[in-house]
Formats: C-alpha cells, sequence, structure tokens
C-alpha cells in the first residue's frame, strides 16, 4: 500500500464492545512443529465499472492497489478451533522479495521494537490456528483484546464510527479485512496445506463522482445531512472525488455545483457523468443568460402547436417539489404584464408598480388585445424562466381546450391529450387582489392576450368544477394570477 493508505488509529475505537461469541483467554502460541508454511496478501479490488459514477465503488485503472508494498504492515489474529485467540494483533511486515520474486513476510513479537522479528518466524504464527482476521491499517490498540467476540466487533464498530466530514483523506476511512471467522467472514482466507492465502477486501462502500476542475462546489448532501467528500486527485480537468460510507445504508446523496454559470446536479440513480440538471422537478437556477432556468425537457407534448410546462412559475422554487407532485404545487401570482411576481396584488400595486415602469410602454397602457408573450419586458415567464419560455396566448390555451378531455378534483384540474395520451395537471389557485388569496376553490391563469374591448382587462382562464374550461374575459390587469409556461416547438 502507498501513503494513501493512511493508518487510522485516531478513527477506531480503543475500548471495543463485548458482543455474543467466546469469552475464553488468549493462549500463548506453541511453537508446534510447522514446517515450511506460505503465506500470501493482497487486496480486493472494489466492483464498478469506471469512468462512471457509481454508488457504492470502482475498479479498473480507478482501482486501488492490489498488492503490499515493501515497509506496509497488517495486523493479524488467529484462533484456534475452540475461539481462543493464539495470535494477538501481531504486525505482519512486508520486507520485500526473496530472489525468486516473492514477497518476504515477517513478524514484530508486541512490545520488541520494529527490528525484532527473529522470533516469530512466520511459519510458526499462521500453525497457531484455523481461523484468521487481518486487517489493514494497524491499530496499536487492538493488542489489548481478550475474545474472539472482540474481534468480531472491528468492523461494526468502525463502520458506526463513520464521520461526515471526510475532507483530511477518504483512506482513514478505509478499512481493509480478511477473515474466516465464522459471523465474521470478509475478503478471502484460503488454506491449503501449509499455505494461507488472505484477499483484504473493503470493509466500507465508497462513491465516487468527478466534477470538472475550477468547480464552485457549493452543496454536499447525503443521507439528508451535510457531508464532506475527499478531493483525490485532479487530472485532465477534472476532480475526483471519493466519500466512503457505511454498506446497507440508505445511499440519499445529492451533489451541486456550477461551472461557467450553469448549475449541475449529481443525485442518487445517476449512472454517468454530470449533466445540466433535467429532472423534471426542475431544480434549475438561471445562472447562464444563454440556458432556461427550468429545461425544456420538463415541458409535455399535449398535442398542440406548443409544448406545455408541467408545472407552474415558482412551483420549482418549493423545496417539497418532486417529479411526481411538482404540477399540482401552487407556484407564483403575476398582474397581468408584470414580469415579476410581487409581495401584493390590487389596483393601488398596479399603480405603484407601473408608476416606476421605465422600459417602455407601461402595462396597465397595452392597447386593447395586446399580446405580450415572449417579450421579456412583460412576460413574466421569458424573464423568470429564460430561454424561449413564455405565457401562453388566449389562442394556445384555446387549442389546449380543444385538444384534451378535463377532469377536476382534489383541487387540481387534469388536461389529458386526445392526441397523445399526455397529461398535465394544475392546481386551482384562485386570484389575489391583495394579500389574500379569493376564491381558491377555482382556476385561473393568465393567457398573455389583452382584453379586445376593455383596456382596463385581460383574457384569463376559467376552470370550475362544474363547468367547462372557459375565457374569463372580466379580469382587470390588477389582479394576481399563476401563469403555467409554453414554448414554441
Amino acid at each position: 500500500m502507498n501513503t494513501r493508505m493512511n493508518r487510522f488509529n485516531s478513527i477506531l475505537v480503543t475500548s471495543l464492545t463485548l458482543i455474543l461469541g467466546a469469552c475464553t483467554t488468549i493462549g500463548e502460541p506453541s511453537l508446534k512443529e510447522s514446517g515450511d508454511w506460505s503465506l500470501e496478501v493482497c487486496v480486493r479490488q472494489m466492483k464498478g465499472t469506471p469512468p462512471v459514477s457509481t454508488k457504492v465503488s470502482y475498479s479498473g485503472p480507478y482501482g486501488e492497489h492490489t498488492a503490499f508494498e515493501t515497509g506496509d504492515f497488517f495486523g493479524l489474529f488467529v484462533l484456534d478451533e475452540t475461539n481462543t485467540i493464539r495470535v494477538c494483533n501481531y504486525k505482519v511486515y512486508c520486507s520485500g522479495l526473496d530472489n525468486k520474486g516473492k514477497t518476504v513476510w515477517s513478524i514484530f513479537k508486541p512490545g520488541s521494537s520494529d527490528s525484532n522479528t527473529s522470533n516469530h518466524p512466520i511459519a510458526d504464527v499462521l500453525a497457531q490456528g484455523t481461523e484468521y482476521f487481518a486487517y489493514f491499517p494497524y491499530n496499536e490498540s487492538f493488542s489489548a483484546i481478550t475474545t474472539s467476540a472482540e474481534v468480531q466487533s472491528i468492523v461494526p464498530d468502525f463502520l458506526n464510527s463513520l464521520p461526515k466530514d471526510q475532507s483530511s483523506s477518504y483512506s482513514d476511512y478505509d478499512l481493509l479485512v480478511a477473515s474466516n471467522i465464522p459471523g465474521c467472514e470478509y475478503g478471502e482466507v484460503n488454506v491449503s496445506g501449509k499455505s494461507v492465502s488472505l484477499t483484504l477486501a473493503h470493509t466500507a462502500a465508497m462513491l465516487r463522482y468527478c466534477m470538472p476542475t475550477g468547480s464552485v462546489k457549493y452543496e454536499y448532501r447525503f443521507d439528508g445531512l451535510d457531508f464532506t467528500p475527499f478531493l483525490l486527485k485532479t487530472v485532465d480537468g477534472v476532480d475526483e472525488f471519493r466519500y466512503v460510507f457505511k454498506p446497507g445504508c440508505v445511499l440519499d446523496m445529492c451533489v451541486k455545483f456550477v461551472k461557467d454559470k450553469k448549475l449541475y446536479k449529481f443525485e442518487t440513480g445517476q449512472t454517468k457523468y454530470l449533466w445540466p440538471i433535467t429532472t423534471q422537478a426542475g431544480h434549475c437556477y438561471l445562472l447562464d443568460e444563454n440556458a432556461p432556468k427550468v429545461p425544456y425537457q420538463t415541458a409535455v407534448d399535449m398535442g398542440t402547436s406548443v409544448m406545455w410546462a408541467s408545472f407552474n412559475i415558482g412551483a420549482e422554487d418549493n423545496e417539497t417539489a418532486t417529479a411526481e407532485n411538482i404540477g399540482g404545487i401552487a407556484g407564483n401570482y403575476f398582474m397581468w404584464g408584470a414580469n415579476q411576481t410581487t409581495s401584493s396584488f390590487g389596483s393601488s400595486s398596479y399603480a405603484n408598480y407601473n408608476k416606476s415602469f421605465t422600459a417602455g410602454t407601461k402595462p396597465n397602457e397595452l392597447p386593447l388585445g395586446y399580446d405580450y408573450s415572449g417579450d421579456v419586458i412583460y412576460d413574466a415567464a421569458r424573464n423568470l424562466w429564460g430561454g424561449e419560455w413564455r405565457t401562453p396566448s388566449w389562442e394556445e390555451w384555446q387549442e389546449l381546450y380543444n385538444a384534451c378531455t378535463y377532469t377536476v378534483a382534489d383541487g387540481k384540474i387534469t388536461f389529458k391529450s386526445r392526441n397523445t395520451g399526455n397529461s398535465i395537471v394544475l392546481p386551482l389557485q384562485g386570484y389575489s387582489n391583495g394579500t389574500v388569496i379569493s376564491e381558491p376553490q377555482n382556476g385561473y391563469y393568465w393567457s398573455s392576450t389583452a382584453n379586445p374591448s376593455n383596456i382596463a382587462k385581460a383574457l384569463a382562464t376559467n376552470f370550475r368544477s362544474s363547468n367547462a374550461p372557459a375565457q374569463n374575459s372580466n379580469a382587470d390587469r390588477y389582479t394576481g394570477l399563476p401563469i403555467r409556461p409554453v414554448y414554441s416547438r
């Protein structure tokens, strides 16, 4: 092992819990006739398919070392058939290769200097029992172990002590074990005659993922809590991070980062390099002026001339939003022709908005029948979501009505396309002419089209449980209504 496999004395518990198992005392090696015993040791590679990010681990060109190096040493316990510990936490030292290229292993007597290996030939140690527990990196405190139950508790105690902050070195938390103790099997232990082969395995699971070098990392979530990963290396403009965790725990992970003003996210279940967010829940932010805040992949083909968003403006910022429920989440409210939401609505709020408006014709002065769809100075969808998103015109609302069947239930209206079979859900959000929502049992949504005969009004939808979807031509421009965006195919 190289220096990345750092010793982890500081993180393993020094007082081990007594669990079910034999409570026999340690026996002294009997130095029984052992003959020419041999030992082979290697490390099992973690499994995975590089260079793809996985939920647990990896192999191939990113794999760990599969053989120990000169100067490395691991801890060894040997138990006999009565579960008596015959060899307790001896250091097994890799001293190099013999003249045939085979690894030479030596044994340190506990309490002796590191150079004193002559009293315990490897053959005498291996012959003391039939059950082996080898681990790396070495921990001197384990020399106080007296029972097989304490040996068996080493791995669970280690896993239960894994921290969320692994910013210093993931290898401090990478325990390698080979054991054939019943109920405590890890890696592989093969005994053939007087030959013992140990294949140490990683007892913890490992998450690996990559980000472009120079990304601004600002959120890491694992199992619902903040965590800190370890930056292992940077190669060819890619930062490789790793995080070690307890196998079998719930892997609920989210990593977000910013690169070139674009937000990226890696979530549980994705098994490829990080891409801009395209989840239907739309948790994305407009950090690049040339990219929409909400990806076009969130839109639904309803068999009309435009693609319909699957949720209202503002629903994407709701912390409870998921791909399954976002369509029914109430979004923000907007006055007609105002390209942003406000804290209150109604005639006085609209008057104040228009009074401060300097970008062109004031929204309350736009002429009869005017349609602002796609104009960023009036259209909240274009201004807030960016890209080609826009507020639908009244003609586009009518097209949706004609292409779909509908049902109203549980405070939502569901449109189902006769042509594509796809559906969108719109919550019935009522309206606001102040700070209170009125008629929450009804659905009113803005179109981008002004009333053709009354300059104070604009055209909106009207969804009621007992009536077919209809036009509401009496909506005051100062009324706060939700917006369901569209974009042209």
